[in-house]
């Protein structure tokens, strides 16, 4: 149980700086404007819609790149109860795209593909952590 937490708890962590540096990605190829406040909900919007298409899509890799380390990451951690571990890092980045959609007007195929990605790839990441003689 307590492996189980400290799985999530270390897959959790392993997602926001997988999300961060992926955000400094975008801001790389399109730096947030001076003067607006990236705390806004409105200038995140207006920042979303000027934004070209490469900057959008490194946000949406962010969100698959998080799933596949952060379920890597719980799974190698919580050892006894290892899909369950890696599936609550998917489920919780689910639910995050889907919160993000709600509040902050995107393209429509930014949700669509960041909602498909984080469950299929943080199986991938579970799978990947399982050692070779235990398959």
């Amino acid at each position: 149980m307590i492996r189980n937490t400290f799985g999530i708890l270390a897959g959790a962590i392993a997602v926001v700086l997988v999300l961060v540096g992926c955000g400094y990605a975008t801001q790389a190829l399109h730096p947030f404007p001076a003067d607006a406040d990236p705390r806004s909900l409105k200038a995140v919007a207006d920042y979303i819609q000027t934004a070209p298409v490469d900057a959008l899509a490194c946000i949406v890799t962010g969100f698959g790149l998080a799933a596949l380390v952060g379920g890597w990451l719980a799974t190698l951690v919580a050892r006894p109860r290892r899909g369950g571990a890696a599936l609550a890092i998917g489920a919780a980045l689910t639910v995050a795209v889907v919160v993000a959609a709600a509040l902050v007007p995107q393209p429509d195929w930014m949700p669509v593909l960041a909602m498909l990605l984080p469950i299929p790839l943080t199986l991938c990441g579970w799978r990947l952590a399982i050692p070779r003689a235990e398959l």
